[in-house]
């Protein structure tokens, strides 16, 4: 088998990166999607908790205008659909960021492989120069994600079950599997930050 040149696998690397970029790009606007998403879904939550007789004739209009109904709609229905979709765009979400951090990591590894080639002056704009010229906002964006937004949004989800609780307008099923949507998020919130903590690590051990 012949042996590539070296321009050839400059080559290579470089629609390698070019990719990369791409797909680190698709990432992180799915991200921000799925966590406007999350907080739209919390602001639904938060009307249900402040105004549950005006956010049920609100919420029951809006479903039958969607769905073109016209039959009546059970709010504890509607409740528990919110459930189930705040823990699906939150997984996604989850996974999201993390696969970011890894992309980050990643990244950082092929440029630093495609810099060497040009005096480590070029091949920068998403690792080294990024953090070099936006060091104070990036640690921001990193508590942002690692620290409040998992923070705010247990507690979020927490005053809203136990609302739900001391309401006690639903009946024991629904309200059990609402519960149990409670506890799968904030499993999930835990494996997230644990995850993204083994990432950081991993990496560090790596440099």
């Amino acid at each position: 088998m012949a042996q590539l040149s070296d321009d050839t696998k400059l080559t290579v690397l470089n629609e390698h990166y070019n990719n990369t970029v791409a797909d680190f790009k698709k990432l992180n606007k799915t991200r921000d999607t799925n966590f406007l998403f999350i907080l739209i879904l919390l602001g639904v939550m938060a009307f249900q908790y402040v105004s549950p007789n005006q956010s049920q004739s609100v919420l029951v209009q809006v479903v039958q205008k969607k769905l073109e109904i016209d039959a009546a709609v059970s709010i504890n229905v509607i409740g528990s659909l919110v459930w189930f979709t705040l823990l699906y765009v939150a997984i996604r979400y989850f996974q999201n960021v993390i696969n970011i951090e890894k992309q980050y990591n990643y990244t950082h590894q092929l440029e630093k492989e495609l810099a060497q080639h040009y005096d480590d002056k070029a091949f920068t704009r998403e690792g080294k120069a990024y953090l070099d010229n936006y060091a104070i906002f990036s640690d921001w964006v990193h508590i942002v994600y690692w620290y409040i937004f998992p923070v705010l949004f247990t507690v979020a989800i927490t005053i809203k079950i136990i609302g739900e609780w001391a309401a006690n307008n639903q009946d024991a099923l629904q309200l059990w599997l609402n519960t149990a949507i409670y506890a799968s998020l904030v499993v999930s919130i835990v494996l997230y930050v644990w995850s993204l903590h083994r990432t950081k690590k991993n990496t560090e051990d790596n440099v």
